[in-house]
């Protein structure tokens, strides 16, 4: 396959996301160790742990839900498209991965204006503002569209290749 400098990018960024999901993966537990060393040994209540880790598991999903947008292992109807043509195969995926993409476009525009009404709201346990957890919604949309983009160029690019997986 030819790189191109998009693809190139893209891989990039998605190796930087994967860092992000196994760190945050790593936190998660540690948090939710911390969460019950806190509660049952020390008999301390200590909120800010399942704030984080609530937030963390947030930005963790987004991120690796844009990471399956690589390979168009998104929303697709299987069961239906398996019966068609190779043809017709990469047409409905290219239909259904536009529609994906628009509704992905209407995640991050207002996912942005959410993130910007968190500015002035802060979260009770950890004391931070609101706009870092909401960010998670348009930063996961942009992972999802550069991830979709890069699918849809390859279908463009070598119809009925990415089409036919191996499930």
């Amino acid at each position: 396959m030819t790189d191109t400098f998009f693809t190139r990018l893209v891989d990039k960024v998605n190796l930087w996301a994967k860092w992000v999901c196994t760190i945050a993966s790593g936190a998660i537990f540690l948090l939710a160790m911390a969460q019950i060393l806190f509660r049952y040994v020390f008999k301390i209540s200590a909120p800010w742990t399942e704030e984080a880790a609530r937030y963390l598991m947030i930005w963790m999903a987004l991120l690796a839900s844009g990471l399956a947008f690589k390979n168009g292992d998104h929303f697709r109807i299987d069961f239906l498209t398996r019966r068609t043509s190779s043809r017709l195969q990469v047409s409905l995926s290219l239909w259904m991965s536009l529609i994906a993409g628009l509704f992905i476009l209407s995640i991050i525009l207002w996912g942005i204006s959410f993130a910007k009404l968190g500015f002035f709201t802060t979260a009770p346990g950890l004391q931070i503002s609101m706009f870092l957890p909401y960010l998670a919604v348009p930063a996961g949309g942009v992972l999802m569209l550069l991830n979709l983009t890069c699918f849809i160029l390859r279908l463009v690019k070598r119809p009925g290749e990415e089409v036919r997986d191996e499930r």
